[in-house]
Formats: structure tokens, C-alpha cells, sequence
């Protein structure tokens, strides 16, 4: 009885060890895949006003001219706007 006991224990202890070593492994598997999602970086787009580069996700575009132009800011893109009335 105390030998089954003991074995049912010693089983115990063997899952929940094997248990948190593959649930470590599989949350640090897809970790670095986030990692190196978030290092693939994005496009740069060059506002034509102020010469600066922002990244094209958080670009303001604006159609100038029959164009598709992107802004770093609402105020470059209307100084752009302004200067390039026809």
C-alpha cells in the first residue's frame, strides 16, 4: 500500500515537472517569434514639407495634386496644400 502510494506521488511529481518544462518551452517558442515579428521594422515615407522620415503606419496621407502624398503632421500637410495650389 505505502509502495503504491509512493509510486502515485513520485508520478505526480514527475507530470507537473515535465508539465511546467513544456509549457516554458512552448511560451519562449512563441515569444521570439513576436520578437522577431516586432524587428522586422515598417517603411520609412519622407514628409515632402518638412523633410522628415515617419514611419508609413502613422502617416497622415492626403491626395495633392492627383497624388497620394504622406505627412508627418495635419500642419505640414496643409502648408504643403497651401504652397502647391494650382
Amino acid at each position: 500500500m505505502i509502495r503504491s502510494l509512493l509510486l502515485f506521488f513520485c508520478i505526480l511529481v514527475a507530470y507537473y515537472a515535465f508539465k511546467s518544462v513544456f509549457q516554458s518551452a512552448v511560451k519562449s517558442y512563441y515569444k521570439d517569434d513576436r520578437k522577431r515579428a516586432s524587428m522586422i521594422g515598417e517603411d520609412m515615407v519622407q514628409d515632402p514639407e518638412c523633410r522628415t522620415y515617419i514611419p508609413k503606419g502613422r502617416a497622415i496621407t492626403r491626395r495633392i495634386g492627383g497624388k497620394l502624398i504622406s505627412f508627418c503632421s495635419e500642419a505640414c500637410a496643409k502648408q504643403y496644400a497651401d504652397k502647391n495650389r494650382l
